[in-house]
């Protein structure tokens, strides 16, 4: 069954955090990211959710996971402090 990685952040600068993670997209695809959504409040809140096949592909795109955020944080985008990452099975799908 597929498993999700939910990464809630705070950021002043949500189109620079979308430019960034567009350009990691192919990187992550290619290791096995089924979906990658990243979803803003307007208010300076955001939301990446990625799902994966399974907890191997989840583990294998983990540094690039980090390396994106960490782009973000260096870029200005995403406040360091506030990265609260979540993981969870499915257990079940509508």
């Amino acid at each position: 069954m597929a498993i999700y990685r939910v990464t809630r952040f705070t950021g002043s600068d949500m189109d620079n955090v979308a430019g960034i993670a567009e350009f990691m997209q192919d990187v992550l695809e290619a290791l096995g990211a089924g979906l990658i959504d990243i979803a803003s409040d307007g208010e300076g809140n955001g939301l990446v959710i990625a799902r994966y096949p399974d907890k191997a592909a989840m583990d294998a795109a983990t540094p690039i996971a980090k390396q994106a955020f960490g782009r973000m944080i260096e870029g200005g985008a995403v406040d360091e402090g506030s990265i609260e990452p979540w993981i969870g099975d499915v257990i079940m799908s509508l």
